[in-house]
């Protein structure tokens, strides 16, 4: 695991998790959603958000990180990537992550998150760098739903504009690292298709 950090673009796991955490969640409010099973609101997220800032920064940037990404992307990725196309295996080990999750709405998110977490996982090789991705994006949801700073992001001119500036810098941060992962390209056949 350690390995992965001597590679240091390792680091863009941590705004990427940011800008994904923001977008996917604004997506979410954007669409509606949250009008439409307003049980999450009321009872999911004050749950969720009842913690000290400190204690949740802990419990969802640390904690839950290094406990869900060991199953689910180390586990069940990890595992199915060796039986069937990597694709699949993303897919397939990001739609359990979202039942996993026991609610419409985070099914949606954690299923899209997923699969961006699958993705870092490939990327790096390992689990430790989808775990950097998770707690930041953990931390920045946790963050700007605290923190009166983050009001504007309430409002649907807010909601817009910062689903769309962190759409683009997911889309260039996702970019670079596809770029600039290991050299050997004859490794992309392998991880779309199924092995033989």
């Amino acid at each position: 695991m350690l390995k992965q950090f001597s590679d240091k673009r390792i680091w863009l796991s941590v705004p990427l998790g940011i800008t994904a955490a923001i977008a996917l969640t604004q997506l979410i409010n954007i669409i509606g959603l949250f009008n439409v099973f307003p049980k999450y609101s009321e009872e999911v997220q004050p749950r969720m958000f009842m913690l000290p800032l400190e204690t949740g920064i802990v419990l969802y940037g640390v904690i839950t990180p290094v406990i869900e990404e060991t199953i689910f992307r180390w586990m069940f990725f990890g595992r199915l990537k060796i039986y069937m196309a990597t694709a699949a295996a993303a897919i397939g080990s990001s739609i359990i992550f979202g039942i996993y999750h026991g609610n419409l709405i985070q099914f949606i998110y954690a299923s899209l998150f997923g699969l961006i977490l699958c993705f870092v996982y490939w990327r790096f090789d390992g689990v430790a760098a989808s775990m950097l991705t998770h707690g930041a994006a953990n931390i920045a949801s946790y963050v700007t739903a605290l923190v009166p700073f983050f009001k504007f992001m309430g409002t649907l001119r807010g909601q817009i504009i910062s689903c769309l500036v962190c759409m683009i810098l997911m889309f260039f941060i996702i970019r670079y690292m596809y770029d600039t992962r290991p050299a050997d390209r004859s490794e992309v056949k392998k991880y779309i298709f199924p092995q033989k």
